[in-house]
């Protein structure tokens, strides 16, 4: 039982229920109620599903097995690899999941007739070896490109359920086409702020091996200035939004409704979660103080995508 929960651990099964959740809020909230041409059947979805959720795992799995040094100085009481795991073992799920992933995404991309799209999973697994491997102790590097990937599983969605098709601009293609990008944007910019505050809160391991981060170089004054700057990206386009298709709505053609009134406490509820992660911030200094706001990075995240299925009720109903 003890081997079983260690497992789920290596591979970060909540975060996995995460990912898939969020491609299945993707399709079935907002793709299927307003389109009728997408591409994916059913089994077609749950296998890009699947070949995300086996190449995500697998990246876990590597990033732990490489992490084992300085895990036993940031993490020593929640290490896996070594102590619950054998590095044997893991490797061996490692590349047996590589392999179940890649062989889906190959599949599935030949089901779409864009055999070149399998080239999107190699990217994926080299990505997060290399990630692994050296991109997280660089600057920035590793922090942009795990907040492409998580990107990248967002938008895959709309690349293998609408692309092939091409994308009409005159009816609602293009807007839900667009607001995947904006979802797509969002989770980019949220993952990007929680890698670099994860980087201060590993501080004391990444010194040990050298790393280059952000918060390495220019100390946690400094790193901290800009995550407060990186949050107003966000905090600023949820008010760009706001107003354009809210506020100036309202007072300008008067038109109100309790949709409009939920949907406004809603998006208020992202922006308030953000000006917390914000003041949070400020004043952050010890490890504890990181590893709250690195969690509320996550809860803004899933705040956010579970904005699509209310949305989309308040459209249809």
């Amino acid at each position: 039982m003890n081997n079983i929960i260690s497992f789920f651990k290596l591979i970060r099964f909540n975060n996995l229920i995460i990912v898939a959740l969020t491609q299945l809020i993707i399709k079935y909230k907002l793709i299927n109620p307003f389109l009728d041409n997408f591409i994916l059947s059913n089994n077609q979805f749950y296998i890009l599903v699947l070949a995300t959720i086996f190449i995500t795992a697998s990246g876990y799995i590597i990033n732990d097995i490489y992490d084992v040094k300085t895990d036993k100085v940031n993490k020593e009481n929640s290490r896996i690899i070594g102590k619950s795991i054998t590095s044997r073992n893991a490797i061996t799920w490692y590349i047996l999941f590589n392999l179940l992933g890649l062989g889906l995404g190959i599949y599935i991309a030949y089901a779409v007739k864009k055999p070149y799209f399998s080239l999107i999973f190699i990217y994926c697994i080299f990505s997060l070896w290399a990630y692994s491997k050296r991109m997280k102790t660089s600057f920035l590097l590793g922090n942009v490109q795990v907040s492409f990937l998580t990107a990248l599983a967002i938008f895959n969605v709309a690349l293998f359920d609408m692309i092939p098709n091409g994308i009409n601009k005159t009816n609602n293609e293009f807007m839900i086409f667009k607001i995947i990008l904006c979802y797509t944007a969002f989770a980019f910019i949220i993952t990007f702020i929680r890698e670099i505050i994860k980087d201060m809160e590993d501080m004391e391991g990444d010194q040990k091996i050298n790393a280059n981060t952000l918060a390495i170089k220019y100390g946690i004054e400094k790193t901290r200035k800009i995550i407060v700057f990186l949050i107003l990206i966000p905090v600023f386009g949820i008010a760009y939004f706001q107003y354009n298709a809210l506020i100036s709505n309202f007072f300008v053609e008067l038109n109100y409704s309790m949709d409009n009134l939920i949907t406004v406490l809603y998006i208020s509820l992202i922006q308030f979660l953000l000006i917390i992660l914000l003041v949070k911030m400020n004043k952050s200094n010890k490890k504890s103080d990181f590893y709250f706001s690195s969690s509320l990075c996550k809860v803004i995240m899933i705040v956010g995508i579970l904005s699509i299925p209310l949305f989309t009720y308040l459209q249809l109903n």
